[in-house]
């Protein structure tokens, strides 16, 4: 029976995810990954046949963990409400629970990590770095267009400006919650988008 190569790839993407994290894309070797994934320098040629090919690999594992929690939290939040507005904010907020998960230590995102070095990688690689909230954009944002176009906002605003908040909340959240070695900083931040979304739309005093 042929030997699935799946788990030692899987060993390779978790240390070399770990790396990326700790030291960024730049600082990071291939002999550096092999020994944090206990491997040989054969096993990770097999997989990968270059520093590169593993940086798209790593990508693509990200964006598509990424994108099954948004469809998850949002399926959840459609079940609740009907309503766009309501969806919205029921899934910023088990967005907030998922990350004040137990145990969880202060976040990265690969994606960031990924844009401060940009220049580093091949084109096909940038390219997939600045597509890789494509569908986080087009469901939030839709859910965002239909809100605005139910009621208005007490203050102008559009969907991308609100969508664009998220992100940024977001990101600047997973920076702080690594710079104070604090997990709880990035679920605060995405309740204080919460707030603001709320307070915006008239749901509260």
């Amino acid at each position: 029976m042929a030997r699935d190569g799946t788990a030692t790839k899987d060993k390779i993407l978790d240390s070399a995810m770990q790396l990326v994290m700790d030291q960024g894309y730049g600082g990071m070797t291939v002999d550096q990954v092999i020994a944090g994934a206990g491997i040989t320098k054969g096993a990770f040629f097999h997989h990968f046949k270059t520093k590169s090919d593993l940086a798209q690999a790593l990508l693509d594992r990200y964006v598509r963990l990424d994108d099954e929690l948004l469809h998850e939290l949002i399926a959840r939040a459609e079940k609740l409400s009907h309503d766009p507005l309501q969806q919205y904010l029921i899934f910023v907020g088990l967005l907030e629970e998922a990350l004040r998960s137990p145990g969880e230590s202060p976040p990265g995102c690969l994606v960031a990590s990924y844009v401060y070095q940009l220049e580093l990688f091949p084109p096909d690689t940038r390219a997939a770095v600045i597509n890789s909230f494509n569908e986080w954009h087009r469901i939030l944002g839709a859910k965002l267009d239909a809100a605005l176009a139910k009621q208005s906002a007490k203050l102008p605003v559009t969907s991308e400006q609100l969508y664009d908040n998220l992100m940024a909340v977001f990101e600047g959240g997973v920076i702080m919650s690594r710079l104070y070695r604090q997990s709880a900083t990035l679920p605060d931040q995405v309740a204080q988008h919460k707030n603001y979304v709320e307070l915006l739309f008239g749901l509260r005093d």
